[in-house]
């Protein structure tokens, strides 16, 4: 079958289903809850980040790694084979 046919049946089959109440459903403390306290986006992120710093850190962090990945397939490619 084509693709196109079977998704529209399945989307008609979905479109079928019975999708019980929530309402009513919910605990008391619930539904008798405060709603939560919002506060400032700058204050949930946090401090800003140093773009050019971090840069830095990422660069020189990538560097080292290199360098040690370069060193490992040189020990690799000169180990002698038994």
């Amino acid at each position: 079958m084509k693709p196109l046919p079977v998704l529209f049946l399945v989307a008609l089959a979905a479109g079928c289903t019975n999708i019980p109440e929530l309402q009513g459903r919910e605990a008391a403390a619930v539904t008798d809850a405060p709603y939560p306290r919002l506060i400032p986006l700058d204050e949930a992120l946090g401090p800003p980040v140093d773009v050019v710093s971090e840069a830095a850190d990422l660069s020189k962090n990538l560097t080292e790694r290199k360098k040690s990945l370069r060193q490992r397939a040189n020990r690799l490619q000169n180990t002698p084979i038994d």
